[in-house]
């Protein structure tokens, strides 16, 4: 049987946190999977054409990802990763650019509180389940959104390489490998 255990797991430190720090999303191109490399599930090598970027940040303890898996009795297993972002500040022209989002398939890579970045929608993209923006009654409130992105896949997001040099224009996407390059385009 192919799917047979092949390590053990012991207690991990206490050396990571919870959190999203970002978030990067590009058009989703379905055939840009096949020119994608990994090594032991981690994302390594791109040799597809160019790809841009477009970073959206978030403020700490306010987005999340969770991977929910669901065993079919038919024997399949899906892995529905949900990221639920909330970008603060509500704004004509977020308004514009988040309608574009919520229209579409995007891919997505989630910049966690560690600096991993994790792939969702590789094969089959990421929608926009459920969005919703609030000016807020109190004035503690979100004056914002909150969007719920979800993807649904066979296998756990993969990890991206780890980045090999923080000022490079391409991070956290510079250690990848290939001749496809990256554009990350970062906030203002």
């Amino acid at each position: 049987m192919a799917c047979n255990l092949t390590s053990a797991r012991g207690l991990a430190c206490k050396d990571t946190v919870g959190g999203v720090k970002a978030v990067y999303f590009a058009d989703f191109d379905p055939t840009q999977y096949a020119a994608m490399a990994f090594t032991s599930g981690e994302w390594t090598g791109y040799g597809a054409e160019n790809l841009t970027l477009y970073r959206y940040d978030t403020r700490p303890n306010a987005s999340g990802l969770v991977v929910d898996v669901a065993n079919d009795v038919a024997g399949s297993a899906a892995y529905t990763a949900t990221l639920s972002l909330v970008l603060h500040k509500a704004t004509q022209t977020d308004n514009s650019e988040l309608e574009r989002l919520i229209q579409t398939r995007v891919f997505a890579w989630v910049l966690d509180a560690n600096d991993v970045v994790w792939s969702l929608g590789l094969v089959n993209g990421c929608v926009v389940n459920t969005a919703q923006m609030s000016v807020g009654t109190a004035r503690a409130d979100l004056h914002g959104y909150t969007l719920e992105v979800q993807s649904m896949e066979s296998v756990f997001p993969p990890k991206v390489v780890d980045s090999a040099d923080a000022a490079d224009a391409a991070w956290p996407f510079d250690a990848l490998t290939g001749t496809g390059t990256f554009t990350v385009t970062n906030p203002s």
